[in-house]
């Protein structure tokens, strides 16, 4: 039998196999999440009434501050 066509060697099949599968692989990817940022804030007053409710959402900015700070530098507490 006399092939006229071309036909490709069993190695650039196994190639051409694998690189569908990683290109399917890659166009999946992850799993989409959404891109909405949610809220994670700290639930401060809404409305505050008097002087010691603005003294007390000071406060607590304060310690989330010297939270985050230290996170980032531990040996400044300040």
């Amino acid at each position: 039998m006399n092939l006229t066509a071309y036909h490709p060697s069993i190695r650039r099949l196994q190639l051409d196999f694998a690189s569908r599968l990683a290109r399917k692989r890659m166009l999946a990817g992850r799993p989409r999440t959404s891109k909405t940022i949610t809220d994670n804030s700290v639930p401060w007053l809404e409305n505050p009434n008097c002087v010691a409710d603005y003294i007390y959402i000071s406060n607590k900015v304060r310690e989330s501050e010297i939270k985050w700070r230290s996170r980032f530098n531990p040996s400044s507490t300040n």
